[in-house]
């Protein structure tokens, strides 16, 4: 009786932690491919803001309240901003997928 109730208690532990498990994989392949997305996205976005600021469209590049750099210096910085956005980018995809082949090796599991 008592090794019946000792499996019945080692299924349920099983269970509860392969749940957790699926949780956490779920929650990260989504934070790994919505950073990989936002940044893509900001890699676009910050040269052609750069741009936009150099030819003398005011609010972009806001630092803090109404203090804004100067527009001759916004193209290098949504240049340089673009570049590390790509790289953040980069990193995001390639750890996605180094964790994708991670799962589906099966090497997390020990049994």
């Amino acid at each position: 009786m008592i090794a019946f109730i000792g499996r019945i208690i080692s299924r349920l532990v099983s269970s509860f932690f392969s749940s957790i498990m699926v949780f956490c994989h779920a929650v990260i392949l989504a934070v790994l491919g919505l950073m990989g997305v936002f940044t893509e996205l900001c890699t676009l976005l910050m040269p052609i803001l750069g741009l936009l600021r150099a030819l003398g469209i005011e609010n972009i590049f806001i630092i803090k309240d109404e203090i804004q750099g100067f527009s001759i210096v916004s193209l290098p910085i949504g240049m340089l901003l673009g570049i590390i956005c790509a790289l953040l980018s980069w990193l995001s995809f390639r750890t996605l997928m180094k964790y994708f082949r991670w799962i589906s090796k099966g090497e997390h599991n020990a049994t």
